[in-house]
């Protein structure tokens, strides 16, 4: 997890960017997850409640996403990312992986098998119980 994690930062922090890294992060969450409340966008950031509604508002602002109310919750909101945010994520997306293709490239095909072994038992693992 530790490498992982450092190995994301990493990445992250070689995109030029001005865009904040939680900004990056919910974008991924929205992506990949469809709409959902800020309150659990909070709990997936692991910040408070107030920080994503902040965040949040600030990435309305700037076009990243959208703010409908949640059908089964006229107190709550879902977010959605809009089409510039996507565009956005995939063109972030996009930089990170030109920027660290050398890298990918040095290693050999084993060792790009193993990572790619690796990453499929990770997105198993993101469906058992424990880890919902």
């Amino acid at each position: 997890m530790s490498a992982s994690s450092r190995y994301n930062r990493a990445v992250a922090r070689r995109v030029e960017s001005p865009t904040a890294a939680g900004t990056w992060r919910t974008l991924a969450a929205l992506d990949e997850l469809g709409a959902t409340r800020v309150s659990d966008l909070a709990e997936w950031q692991r910040v408070s409640q107030p920080t994503m509604t902040t965040l949040v508002r600030r990435m309305e602002r700037d076009g990243l996403v959208t703010r409908t109310a949640d059908p089964t919750d006229g107190r709550a909101s879902l977010v959605s990312i809009t089409d510039t945010g996507r565009a956005q994520f995939r063109s972030f997306r996009e930089e990170a992986r030109r920027l660290t293709s050398p890298a990918w490239d040095r290693l050999d095909e084993t060792d790009r098998a193993a990572l790619a072994r690796a990453a499929d038992l990770l997105e198993a693992l993101l469906g058992e119980p424990e880890l919902r």
